[in-house]
């Protein structure tokens, strides 16, 4: 058969599947926001049924030698040969899995995240305990069925960032520990910058307006994507015209729905910005979670807390709320978006600290997968962590042990990716300031400008490349995590008046 044939063949079949994926994207967003929780029951086991029909047309004998024969032809344009090379290999996480196997996963997740929701309400790690500790096992049992080169831990890292194993995540997040623990530990001694009016009462009604304004001032189109609430935030891209972000409305802190909302907005814009001959393909959507968060963080830290990105937002968020910001100028508001303190919740740490949060989640995380961590006494191992790395010692679980829901579905391997993709947004931003002037576009009101250079650099490309790749085409260079530890010590210097 022709290969133009084979192709027509090919993207029939993606058809169907794309077809499962929309319904379950659809039904899991409303499950995560507006679905009342005693429908859980009902919703459960058939959401857990579409996803067997799903895997069942992804592992069909006659789709796999559909996808090899296609990777065999010399004829694939360039795009065409990488959307199978990379569905080949994506597939290797299920293709030898038994099906109700799969199936019984699947609906282990969802009740496992539900669980941990109520769990998380409730400050009662017990709670959820159960369905962590069945999940753990299942993602070790599911490690069985993998014809991988890697092992262990090494096979979820490198599902979630191509090429990286225990021994470069070991080596990079040593080089943070060596460059940045001394700077944290210098700045502990310095005088706090002052951040009472964070924890002012900030009324939901009116924090959502806030929303609205910072979504605006980002080109975040309202016909293609939407804001919605839950319990942690999230961002959903059920295609390019479809990108659904949610935050959490905190009315004593007015930082937190802020900054998560910009940074979802970033997931969203990357997939949004994906070009069109890529919207409709496998490309669409497999990036790497270290390219993905690169680009939430690059819109959270490198851009939204400067002081150019408030110029045009900060006098409306004082006539929002008068009364809170009224002895709060601009200076005082980025000064406290900025400051640093070692603290107990990774969504709500400051740049310099937070990498320390997620180390913590990758030791334990190792430890789980090569037996030197106990899993009957995770909440304690957290703690002693926390302690160790941070000084801080959660007295809540809900501040501890259950405050992310990624465990919750099994995504091990993904928390790693949130300080590579910071060090992956430093080089891309010391990039994209030698072609454009940031401060001066986000000054002018002109953030497309920004949204512009993402998109000719990283975002149109989609998933078509690899990471480092990627970083090679957007910047010249190989990846070099000197840029971030080299931006992290100049901002906090200076912020704290440290002499290098």
């Amino acid at each position: 058969m022709e290969t133009r044939e084979l192709w027509k063949k090919y993207e029939a079949e993606m058809f169907k599947i794309s077809a499962y994926k929309l319904a379950l994207s659809t039904v899991e967003f409303d499950a995560e926001t507006i679905a009342p929780v005693k429908g859980d029951a009902y919703r459960n086991p058939r959401v857990s049924y579409l996803y067997g029909e799903m895997f069942s047309l992804q592992t069909a004998p006659e789709f796999i030698e559909l996808l090899e024969e296609l990777s065999t032809r010399e004829d694939l344009s360039f795009e065409q040969a990488r959307t199978i090379k990379w569905q080949l290999k994506d597939l290797e996480a299920i293709r030898y899995v038994p099906k109700n196997l799969y199936v019984e996963y699947s609906q282990l997740a969802l009740e496992s995240s539900q669980a941990w929701e109520k769990a998380k309400n409730n400050d009662d790690y017990k709670m959820f305990e159960p369905y962590l500790l069945r999940i753990i096992e299942m993602s070790k049992k599911l490690l069985e069925y993998r014809h991988s080169d890697a092992e262990g831990y090494n096979v979820y890292l490198g599902d979630y960032e191509p090429g990286m194993t225990i021994e470069k995540y070991d080596e990079f997040f040593d080089l943070i520990k060596k460059e940045l623990v001394p700077l944290i530990k210098e700045i502990s001694s310095k005088e706090k910058i002052r951040n009472d009016f964070v924890y002012r009462n900030y009324p939901a009604e009116i924090q959502r307006k806030m929303m609205n304004k910072i979504l605006e001032y980002m080109n975040f189109d309202l016909e293609a994507g939407l804001i919605s609430e839950t319990e942690h935030p999230f961002t959903n891209s059920i295609s390019k015209g479809d990108n659904r972000i949610t935050t959490h409305y905190y009315e004593n802190n007015l930082l937190s729905s802020i900054f998560s909302v910009v940074h979802e907005a970033g997931h969203a814009t990357y997939n949004y910005q994906v070009s069109d001959e890529l919207a409709e393909t496998y490309l669409f959507d497999n990036m790497s979670s270290g390219m993905h968060e690169s680009q939430s963080r690059l819109m959270e830290n490198y851009l939204a807390r400067r002081s150019s990105f408030w110029d045009n937002l900060f006098p409306y968020m004082k006539e929002l709320f008068p009364e809170q910001l009224n002895d709060v100028s601009q200076s005082d508001f980025i000064k406290a978006a900025n400051a640093t303190e070692c603290s107990l919740i990774r969504t709500e740490a400051d740049e310099l600290t937070y990498p320390l949060h997620i180390l913590i989640r990758y030791e334990i995380e190792k430890g789980i997968f090569d037996g030197t961590v106990d899993v009957n006494d995770l909440e304690n191992i957290w703690n002693d962590k926390y302690e160790e790395y941070l000084g801080v010692r959660p007295q809540k679980a809900s501040e501890g042990i259950l405050q992310d829901v990624h465990w919750s579905g099994g995504s091990f391997g993904y928390f790693p990716t949130y300080a590579l993709g910071s060090g992956y947004a430093a080089q891309f931003v010391r990039a994209m300031s030698r072609d454009i002037n940031i401060d001066e576009c986000m000054r002018n009101n002109e953030f497309i400008k920004i949204k512009e250079w993402l998109k000719e650099h990283i975002h149109k490309y989609g998933g078509l490349n690899t990471p480092l790749e990627q970083i090679k085409i957007a910047t010249g260079e190989d990846f070099n995590p000197r840029y971030y530890i080299g931006y992290l010590k100049n901002k906090y210097s200076r912020l704290y008046g440290i002499k290098k």
